[in-house]
């Protein structure tokens, strides 16, 4: 006698060989997605979208490649060693005014001329005996790059003072090392992002003063300071993409909201941040939505107008990818 197997067993078997036997739908194909940035901490937003998953959720195989200035952002943007860029807002705009064909297509921090509105600040080491923007005629200061929001910050403060920008020294440094500079004192001031603005405040053969934020002081709006950029022909032949890539984003974004110390905690291992260097740090930024429009990047057009630094007039329509 055969032996007989129980009628709900039957089904099993049976539903497995149907399983073997019917072609299986293959997996969402991933799109490869590589983004660029300046390794400063709300780019962390975009390593942790990556790690989460977040990106991958949305379709994307993000590759996240860490760059040292904006304009070397753009760099490898224009060269094609990355599709999605990100940096300050001035790099892209730079370039756009340079006929080459950059467009932001979104935005995650603003500064404002409210009182703790800024993100970007004018430092000052105590051993350079600089106390205010008027003292620094004569001295040197450093700036992470030429043609990024550093120069425009230092600008508008000096213009602000009265000070002429050829009575001061400018030397590019890199952030990271910038530290080096003030206590080496290659350097008596600087234009400064945290964390690195914090660890020179905390440093003892440092203790930086401020001399002042904002890379447009007394701007009638918010501007863009963080942004994403493409270049424009892939950019629109992308749409989809970027509207994925921005999806993942949010969802990184609304971590940050809605888990209070994450981003704290992301800063600290990341940049190895001394727990002084924690507790002076302005770490709790105010994300915006990621949606950018003309008005976002008004302000710094008209400061740079105002410096002549651009070498074309450039409406704000002309800088922005919107994505409907």
């Amino acid at each position: 006698m055969i032996p007989t197997l129980p009628r709900a067993l039957h089904a099993v078997a049976a539903a497995a060989v149907l399983a073997l036997a019917w072609p299986q739908a293959p997996a969402q194909a991933q799109t490869a997605v590589k983004i660029g940035g300046l390794r400063t901490f709300p780019f962390l937003a975009v390593m942790h979208a990556q790690k989460q998953g977040y990106f991958k959720r949305e379709g994307l195989d993000v590759e996240v490649i860490a760059v040292n200035s904006g304009p070397a952002v753009v760099s490898a943007l224009m060269g094609g060693t990355v599709q999605v860029g990100y940096s300050a807002s001035l790099p892209p705009i730079f370039a756009r005014a340079a006929n080459q064909p950059v467009r932001i297509f979104s935005q995650f921090s603003q500064e404002t001329n409210k009182p703790d509105g800024s993100w970007t600040w004018l430092m000052a080491s105590e051993r350079s005996g600089v106390k205010t923007v008027k003292d620094l005629a004569g001295k040197t200061v450093a700036i992470n790059a030429t043609g990024a929001l550093c120069e425009l910050l230092v600008r508008e403060h000096l213009a602000r003072a009265g000070v002429p920008w050829d009575s001061v020294k400018k030397i590019v440094v890199p952030f990271p090392q910038t530290q080096a500079a003030l206590q080496l004192g290659n350097a008596d001031a600087a234009c400064l992002i945290e964390p690195f603005r914090s660890n020179v405040r905390v440093a003892p053969e440092i203790r930086a003063v401020e001399l002042g934020g904002g890379a447009v002081p007394g701007a009638a709006s918010p501007y863009a300071l963080d942004v994403l950029f493409v270049r424009e022909d892939w950019g629109r032949a992308n749409l989809d993409v970027l509207r994925r890539v921005n999806r993942g984003m949010e969802a990184a974004l609304k971590d940050f909201r809605t888990q209070p110390g994450l981003l704290r905690r992301l800063i600290a291992e990341d940049f190895k941040l001394s727990p002084a260097a924690i507790s002076l740090m302005k770490y709790d930024m105010e994300f915006t939505e990621l949606r950018v429009g003309p008005a976002d990047v008004r302000p710094l057009l008209e400061g740079l107008a105002r410096h002549k630094l651009l070498p074309a007039t450039l409406r704000p329509e002309d800088v922005i990818l919107e994505l409907k």
